[in-house]
Parts: structure tokens; C-alpha cells; sequence
């Protein structure tokens, strides 16, 4: 047995049952808290290196593993970095005694001479929807579980800034996977979006929106994203881990594709390969509207559509 598969193997599982777990409900995986414990892949590489026996090896392995699922519990303890400006309205769900159930809706006037808008959205455990359109700049209404959010708009000069974020990281089990969170956004103004989505089903269909810019950070996430035709240049970026993301851009649109995969599979209809990682639709250069994806993805699908 090869020693790089003993560090390779043993990290596969692990990760993936700690995405499972989460799945089925046993706790509320965060990504951001496991990769502060990024030191203990080093430790695992050094015992993969070592030269003992692969019985020894396995032992040491599985005692890192013991500590890092510890020290996980320590850091998920301790991590809450924001703190509510809100109040929210709580309801008492009679079916579950250990639960509390927060309702909270969101909603921010367009103001005069806003041109532009960026929604910044940490979306952790549940489902997120984006469909149909607002007067208001953004509207959001949040149901389901437990969990609460902190909503603030930063505006300056002729552009606005909304900051989503979630108050609490607690572990409430079988819970926060009955979050809902549906947004409605206005469409006269040019969006862009930076999205933390982890444990999350995102499904955003942009399809009536200018969008600028999209930033996708996700971890064992299901993400799907529809654009429409009234943005001439659209950049889409995604960096993810153990997560399936789906496009769907317009057939009369030209898209370009870079990718650097790790352990991960993907289908583009219709597009040509350029060159290693780079695929373009016919055309490409002379297009009226142009979508440059760039994917940055390990153990990860990817499929884009056009329609």
C-alpha cells in the first residue's frame, strides 16, 4: 500500500462523514470552523510518511482524527463573531419542545440615485430562494427554524451595500435544515453578489436582474443559478468543496469557462475546448453578451446548460 494513499483515504472519509452526518441532521456542519483546524492535514501527512508499519499508522490516524473532532467541538463552541441589532419575533413550535422558531422579514427602500447594489449573504443550513422582483431595493422574508439573521444596508455615493449575516451558529438538531429564506430583488438596478453558502441548497434564478459579478464560496452545498439576457458582461466566480452547481445561461449568450479541478466531474453542452481548463461557446469573441465563468472546485459536479 502506497503511503500517499493511506493520508488521501483516510482524509476522504473523514470529510465525508462529516458531510453526511451533517445531511442527516446529527449537527450543523460549518465549513469556516474546520478550516481553522487546517494544521491537523500536516500532522496526517507526517503520519502517512512515517516509517512504520501501516497497522501503526492507521492507529496514529485515527487518534488525530479523535483529537481534531474535539477540537472542532471546542472552536463550534466558541465561534460566534456577530452579534443582533434586531428584534425578532419568536414562536413557540409545540411539536418540538426543544425548539424556538424565529420569523423574521427584511425589506429596504430604493433610495434615490442607486444605480448599483451588492447583496453579501452567508447562507448556512437550509434552503435559499431568489425569485420575482421588489419596489423596494430588497425584501427577504425568513421562516422555519431557529436560526436568525442580521440585516444592514451600506450605501454610498449612487451604490448599496446588503450585508445578510447569521447571528448564532448553534447546533439544534433536525432543525436548521428547515430554514427557508426567500429574497426578492429590485431589477432597476445592476447587482452583484457574494455568497457564502455552506450545508446549503441555494436557488437563485437571476434570469430578471443586471448582474455585474457573482462570488460563490461554498462547502457541501447543492447551487443553482439561472442568468438572463439584460447583462452584457456577467463574471462568475465559484470556489468550492464536496458541492453540486448548476448554470443555466441563455442559448444567444457566449460564455468562456476556466477550471482547475481536483477529484471532480463536470459537463458544458455546446462548449468547445480551448486548451487545458478553458472552454469557449462558438464565437466567443465577437459576442454581444459575454459570461466568463471561473471554477476553482474539488470533489465537486459542475454542469452548465444553455437554453
Amino acid at each position: 500500500m502506497k503511503q500517499q494513499n493511506v493520508f488521501w483515504g483516510i482524509l476522504l472519509i473523514a470529510l465525508g462523514t462529516l458531510f453526511l452526518l451533517d445531511r442527516l441532521d446529527f449537527f450543523d456542519f460549518q465549513w469556516r470552523v474546520l478550516i481553522r483546524l487546517w494544521p491537523l492535514l500536516l500532522i496526517l501527512w507526517g503520519v502517512s510518511v512515517l516509517p512504520v508499519q501501516n497497522f501503526f499508522k492507521v492507529l496514529l490516524a485515527l487518534a488525530v482524527g479523535a483529537l481534531g473532532i474535539v477540537m472542532y467541538g471546542h472552536q463550534y463552541e466558541n465561534y460566534n463573531p456577530h452579534r443582533s441589532v434586531f428584534r425578532y419575533n419568536f414562536e413557540k413550535d409545540e411539536g418540538r419542545i426543544r425548539d424556538t422558531l424565529v420569523t423574521q422579514i427584511f425589506s429596504h427602500e430604493l433610495e434615490p440615485g442607486i444605480k448599483s447594489a451588492q447583496l453579501q449573504l452567508e447562507a448556512t443550513a437550509g434552503t435559499y430562494t431568489l425569485s420575482g422582483t421588489t419596489g423596494d431595493l430588497i425584501r427577504a422574508d425568513k421562516r422555519g427554524s431557529s436560526m436568525a439573521y442580521n440585516f444592514r444596508v451600506e450605501e454610498l455615493d449612487d451604490n448599496s451595500k446588503v450585508i445578510i449575516e447569521q447571528v448564532d451558529r448553534k447546533i439544534v438538531l433536525n432543525s436548521n435544515k428547515l430554514n427557508k429564506f426567500d429574497l426578492m430583488l429590485n431589477p432597476d438596478v445592476e447587482w452583484s453578489f457574494d455568497l457564502d453558502v455552506g450545508a446549503a441548497e441555494l436557488d437563485f434564478d437571476l434570469s430578471e436582474f443586471i448582474i455585474q459579478e457573482i462570488a460563490i464560496d461554498g462547502g457541501a452545498a447543492a447551487i443553482d443559478l439561472r442568468l438572463g439576457t439584460k447583462s452584457l458582461n456577467t463574471e462568475v466566480n465559484i470556489n468550492a468543496a464536496a458541492s453540486a452547481i448548476r448554470l443555466i445561461i441563455p442559448h444567444e449568450a457566449a460564455c468562456r469557462i476556466k477550471t482547475a479541478t481536483v477529484l471532480s466531474s463536470h459537463s458544458f453542452s455546446d462548449f468547445e475546448k480551448i486548451s487545458p481548463g478553458v472552454y469557449e461557446t462558438a464565437d466567443f469573441e465577437n459576442a454581444d453578451q459575454q459570461i466568463f465563468i471561473n471554477l476553482d472546485a474539488a470533489v465537486s459536479s459542475f454542469k452548465v446548460s444553455r437554453k
